[in-house]
């Protein structure tokens, strides 16, 4: 084999920029979701689409989405209004468990749902320890 040949050939194995980050976030979102009662983790754009999610139960990602958009959104308006200013980290607390919700760069959020087992310390506590992270990956 040539020396260009071998030089296009590891080329075409080498992950691009974009895989390489895709495989960082993908990875991210494993270790949240091995917290204990975590039952998904996501990553939403500012139109409400999931662009990663890593998820140990069957979810409705567009839902997700959607969701997130919608009560981020708000939340985020009526923070301004009373004067508290941009929200770091935003929870719901449900009757089945609870949404974490966190602004990224680029109008990016990161979605964190756990069921009532979960700790809700532990999961704060990891969610600030991962936006700083996701914010690298992402600038």
């Amino acid at each position: 084999m040539s020396q260009p040949s071998r030089i296009l050939e590891a080329a075409s194995r080498a992950p691009s920029p974009a895989q390489e980050r895709n495989a960082k976030v993908e990875r991210v979102l494993r270790n949240i979701t091995g917290l204990r009662g975590v039952t998904a983790a996501a990553i939403v754009d500012g139109d409400g689409l999931v662009t990663h999610a890593q998820q140990n139960f069957e979810i409705n990602v567009d839902a997700l989405g959607a969701a997130v958009q919608i009560g981020f959104g708000g939340a985020g308006q009526a923070s301004e209004h009373v004067g508290l200013g941009a929200i770091n980290l935003f929870f719901v607390e449900n009757q089945q468990g609870l949404l974490i919700l966190a602004p990224l760069v680029k109008h990016f959020i990161l979605a964190v749902v756990a069921d009532n087992s979960s700790l809700l310390g532990s999961a704060r506590f990891e969610v600030k320890l991962t936006v700083p992270v996701l914010n690298e990956i992402f600038a």
